[in-house]
């Protein structure tokens, strides 16, 4: 693994760690081959009749034998129960009578349910199979692992971090920001400067775009794309009544296609039930010192209307999230709109499920979505003190940013000779609207000897709005092998997705300006266009070694309009001038996948894995005679190898689980972003080559019966492998850190949380958490900091390391639970995301933590199970 500083010596004790880990990792690899477990048992009382997923979990802890299976095919089934006595065999065997599943004991602990086999039956029997562990089905599902004690790892062959309903709940996750502040190796930023809503970012594995084009979000199967020419940032999903959340590390070209080289993010929702009435109401007040209270209220019901055909779930949820940076008069100081930064959220969700036969479902979802931010939450450093509580924003406009989504899709499962077929529609629509307060890089101040950042009176202020429509049509259809196939199993799918995008604002600027000024408004209309077939297949070689196979082809093209009126000149008088510009392309991408994985036993799980991400070619925006320079009219695709080994392990009787990736990845013809200066507009071309290796480790134990420790850590380091040069400027030089300050990867991040359970408190269950979010400075070098770069800027830095603390005590009893917490407990508030608008101005924006957070939340929850 490459040292921490490029070109240098690593820090003796960042080797040390480094060092340490890796052997510790090993050795506890070596360790997990002796691992044993008890017998299981017989069952000691009945089981009675309920959904199948519930007498699984019943059945599993009372004989301590591990299932096996994917979630989606307990969905909406009926066990008719099991009597007390019965060996784990006779046992299940009733469990799943009628139930259109079967099962096979892959030893004496460990069995796999999987749907019957529709034909012939196998004349295999179960000690026969028992023999060997073949490779699980290649479908990128849920997979339950239920064990008499804690919940197993998911043994899945690829470094992924899962976020459950209850984790999403206790950690307060309310939307793609707070996730990335809890799973280390991901990214949330945006560029301070801007309005709220505008510019912003989320990478995995330091895989940084500064637009997020390379982390693919989906909300269940369908995808919602961002555009790589947006000022606007990516559609980031709410987290109210979901499943699970899935975040996917490393380029997933295959299965998920362009734009998931740094990996995927997955918000699976909570799908309708067809045997149980479930519902969940809650309530959430918080208050900030030096800010406003937070308030939310949200509820969700499902179950069905005729039980075992058809069911529902829709839940309906608002929160209004009180501000704490104050808008200040810049002249006087005086306050003009306290907590400025406040902000309205909500979301609708109703989806129904139709299942006529074993062989048939069909899923209809609609979902609404909105956020609102009154201003933007970063802050002038001249005019705040974040430790005093002081935090001061003196813009002359509040930036306020909208953005709503509708999301419909219409989901269906079937069944064909043996054949799983699953075919997803989607339909994304998107409206979006934001205000960006340009005055501080209005031209008419030039003359100000505090420099042309600094207005001289309100009556300069200059507002930008900005607005922005996006339509995605997408369609996927997989089919996968039958599971009478076995060893063997595969899958063939087709993807189409359609876009269209069209932003429109009263003056071109972007976050690649970094100076210059074009007074004047663009339009920009874009449509894309992806087709990709592609597959993945599976086959179980010797002993305990199974390899994997993939490939994707997928076809891309784009067809875009701009139509731009500008100014010709910085200075007064402005001469205008129209122009309209059309750039349409196309190409096509094949993107491997090859893996080999061992499953040394139901607790052990080792895997290799190459693969590659890729993102597509696209247009430039042109600035015809405005910026008196001849921009590139597109840009070509570039492309991101990945190679890593990992290991998923489960040590002591499940009391130890361990799960740990070491990777290289070469990001070849990356999309590099030229700005013009004294433009605002910028290019992007394809130059140079990268190179970003680390790892990721998971680690879980039960120090005792009431005591468990979670630790999550990653590192990354990410930088230039070229020296790449426009015209005689340094756009990147070979050793800098990948990204623009300030959006650059902390190279190390981690977190650990401890909790404390025990029962019989006030007739409850007493829950108490702690958990710590440490993110490290990068050390660079930087680009900016180069003289000869295009852009030099050596006034601006990286993040300093941070510390995030927070605190949750939960009392649970039958339905209802109530909760305290406190949020950034230590009242930490460094300066985070610290930047100027343009090279050598003393005007710097920051934005930081949220202040010390303390709030109460209630949840209750029902669960009546439908007979048939």
């Amino acid at each position: 693994m490459a040292s921490l500083v490029y070109g240098s010596a690593a820090p003796s004790w960042c080797v040390s760690t480094r060092r340490w880990l890796q052997f510790a990792w090993v050795l506890t690899i070596t360790c997990s081959a002796v691992g044993w477990a008890q017998s299981p048992l017989p069952l000691s009382q009945d089981i009675p009749p309920q959904p199948l997923s519930e007498a699984l979990a019943a059945y599993a802890r009372q004989t301590g034998v591990q299932l096996i299976y994917l979630s989606d095919i307990a969905t909406g089934r009926l066990s008719r129960g099991a009597h007390a006595g019965l060996t784990p065999r006779q046992a299940l065997t009733e469990l799943l009578d009628g139930s259109g599943l079967r099962y096979e004991f892959l030893n004496e602990r460990s069995v796999r349910i999987l749907l019957q086999v529709l034909g012939p039956p196998s004349q295999k029997r179960d000690h026969e199979k028992s023999e060997s562990t073949p490779a699980p089905p290649i479908v990128l599902d849920q997979i339950v692992v239920s064990a008499s004690s804690t919940p197993q790892p998911e043994f899945v062959p690829v470094s992924r971090a899962v976020v459950t309903h209850d984790s999403i709940e206790s950690f307060g996750i309310k939307d793609l920001a707070a996730l990335a502040t809890l799973i280390p190796g991901i990214e949330f930023d945006s560029y301070p400067d801007y309005g709220a809503g505008i510019e912003t970012n989320v990478a995995i594995r330091g895989v940084n775009a500064l637009d997020g084009s390379t982390t693919a979000i989906y909300i269940d199967d369908v995808p919602v794309p961002g555009d790589r020419l947006s000022t606007f940032g990516r559609a980031a999903p709410l987290t109210f009544d979901l499943n699970q959340i899935e975040v996917l590390r490393g380029p997933q070209g295959v299965m998920f296609g362009e734009g998931a080289e740094g990996g995927v993010v997955r918000f699976i929702t909570t799908p309708p039930d067809l045997a149980t009435v479930t519902g969940m109401s809650e309530a959430e007040l918080s208050s900030t010192p030096f800010g406003s209270k937070s308030y939310e209220a949200g509820a969700a019901i499902g179950g069905p209307m005729l039980p075992g055909v058809a069911g529902f779930r829709a839940s309906v949820w608002s929160r209004s999230e009180g501000g704490y940076v104050d808008r200040v008069n810049p002249f006087t100081n005086a306050l003009v709109d306290a907590n400025a930064n406040r902000t309205q959220s909500e979301s609708v969700r109703v989806a129904l499920a139709v299942a006529p036969s074993d062989e048939l479902r069909l899923t209809p979802s609609i979902e609404f979505q909105s956020v609102r931010a009154h201003d933007t939450s970063t802050f002038y450093t001249y005019l705040s003190d974040p430790q005093a509580g002081r935090l001061r924003n003196g813009k002359l406009l509040a930036q306020g940013d909208t953005d709503r989504h509708l999301l419909a899709s219409l989901s269906m499962d079937t069944q064909w000779r043996g054949l799983r077929i699953n075919s997803v529609t989607g339909y994304f629509q998107r409206n979006a609207a934001a205000v960006f307060d340009n005055t501080n890089d209005a031209f008419w101040f030039w003359s100000n000897p505090l420099g042309p950042e600094y207005p001289v009176s309100y009556a300069d202020a200059k507002p930008e709005p900005l607005n922005l429509q996006q339509t995605v049509l997408t369609q996927r259809v997989r089919i996968l092998s039958p599971v009478s196939l076995e060893p063997v199993s595969w899958l063939a799918a087709m993807d189409y997705v359609s876009a269209r995008y069209r932003e429109g604002q009263d003056i071109a600027t972007s976050a690649l300006s970094d100076g210059g000024e074009i007074r004047g408004a663009e339009l920009a209309d874009r449509a894309t266009t992806q087709v990709a077939i592609y597959g993945q297949g599976s086959l179980h070689l010797v002993a305990h070694i199974s390899a994997e196979v993939g490939a994707r082809v997928e076809y891309q093209s784009y067809d875009s309009q701009q139509s731009m009126t500008s100014s010709t000149s910085n200075l007064p008088p402005l001469s205008s001038n129209s122009a309209g510009f059309s750039t349409d392309g196309h190409g096509t991408s094949v993107v491997p996948r090859v893996g080999l994985s061992s499953q040394l036993n139901p607790f052990n799980l080792l895997y290799a894995t190459l693969a590659k991400g890729y993102r597509a070619g696209g247009p430039n925006p042109q600035v015809g005679s405005a910026c008196q320079i001849q921009t590139p009219a597109s840009y070509g695709p570039d492309s991101l190898w990945n190679f890593e080994i990992g290991s998923k392990n489960s040590l002591f009787d499940n009391r130890f689980q361990i799960d740990g990736s070491v990777f290289y990845m070469l990001w070849k013809d990356r999309q590099l972003q030229i700005p013009v200066p004294g433009c605002g507009f910028g290019y992007t071309i394809n130059g140079g080559a990268a190179r970003i290796d680390g790892f990721e480790l998971a680690l879980q134990g039960s120090i005792t019966k009431r005591l468990t420790a979670k630790l999550t850590l990653a590192f990354t380091d990410a930088r230039y492998l070229q020296t790449v040069l426009e015209g005689d400027k340094v756009v990147a030089a070979r050793g800098d850190a990948l990204g623009a300050l300030p959006l650059v990867p902390a190279p190390w991040s981690s977190t650990p949380s401890l909790e404390y359970r025990t029962d019989n408190v006030f007739g409850s269950t007493l829950r108490l958490t702690v958990w710590d979010v440490f993110r490290s400075r990068n050390p660079g070098p930087f680009t900016t900091d180069n003289p000869s770069a295009v852009v030099y800027a050596p006034e601006r830095r990286p993040d300093p390391s941070t510390n995030l603390l927070n605190l949750a005590g939960t009392l649970t009893w039958q339905h209802l639970e109530c909760s305290l917490f406190v949020n950034n407990a230590l009242n930490s508030q460094p300066l985070l995301q610290y930047r100027n608008r343009v090279p050598a101005d003393t005007l710097f924006y920051a934005t930081t933590f949220r202040p010390l957070t303390v709030g109460i939340a209630a949840r209750w929850r029902l669960a009546v199970t439908q007979n048939q």
